[in-house]
């Protein structure tokens, strides 16, 4: 098997899906901004509420007399209940509509290439059309462009994740997973993030995405499916 090629890239170790790399991580990191923003306003809102309440109506010393009981405000609870449903609704739909796009290769690269990706314990192997050997641990792919990949799995239950490309997905055994990639030029990592065996910290995922006619040397380098 040929060696993996050696690019000078800027990449780090970072696992941080709020530094995306590609389209499918850019969604998913705006849609988590997009959830944060109402959940900080919503534990701004209520917390300060608590504490105003907590310090405003404490007792304090030669308190004799009970305070005034409230016992209930019907546009009061209508209103909040009304806001935080809303809040959610819009949540759940703003979240449903990027469910198409992160699952769904784009229409554009319906002929984009295709990687088997295999989960066993404890390693990924990656397969490509047409080469004879499976690759283990690290996944090449030229960037910029598309790329399916076809998740399958030979024991247990697996989870493919690099955080910076894509969200997780499962590999389980005889059920057909996919989804796709797409990266900037660069080395990307991530790891199974489904406990599957005593070895599991150490099934680790390496992405190297190379330009398309370094890819494309690489490719014609490695031994072929039913020749040499």
């Amino acid at each position: 098997m040929a060696a993996t090629p050696a690019f000078a890239d800027n990449s780090s170790q970072s696992q941080s899906f709020i530094d995306p790399a590609g389209p499918v991580a850019q969604h998913i990191s705006d849609l988590w901004f997009i959830v944060l923003i109402p959940a900080l306003f919503v534990l701004v809102f209520v917390g300060g509420a608590i504490i105003y309440a907590a310090f405003k109506f404490r007792a304090r010393d030669g308190d004799t007399t009970m305070p005034k009981q409230i016992g209930g405000n019907n546009a009061l609870e209508f209103t909040w209940t009304l806001i935080p449903s809303m809040i959610l609704l819009g949540i759940f739909v703003v979240s449903a509509l990027q469910v198409p796009f992160v699952r769904r290769t784009p229409t554009e690269a319906a002929d984009a290439m295709h990687i088997n990706v295999i989960g066993s314990q404890w390693i990924w192997n990656f397969k490509y059309t047409g080469l004879k050997n499976a690759y283990p641990g690290t996944m090449i792919i030229p960037a910029d462009e598309v790329v399916n990949l076809d998740l399958d799995s030979k024991d247990v239950i697996h989870s493919f994740a690099v955080p910076r490309l894509a969200g997780r997905l499962d590999a389980i055994p005889g059920k057909h997973n996919t989804m796709w990639i797409q990266a900037k030029p660069g080395v990307y990592y991530g790891q199974c993030t489904e406990f599957c065996g005593k070895a599991h910290a150490t099934m680790t995922i390496t992405v190297r995405a190379l330009p398309r006619a370094e890819f494309d040397r690489w490719y014609a380098s490695q031994p072929r499916a039913g020749g040499s």
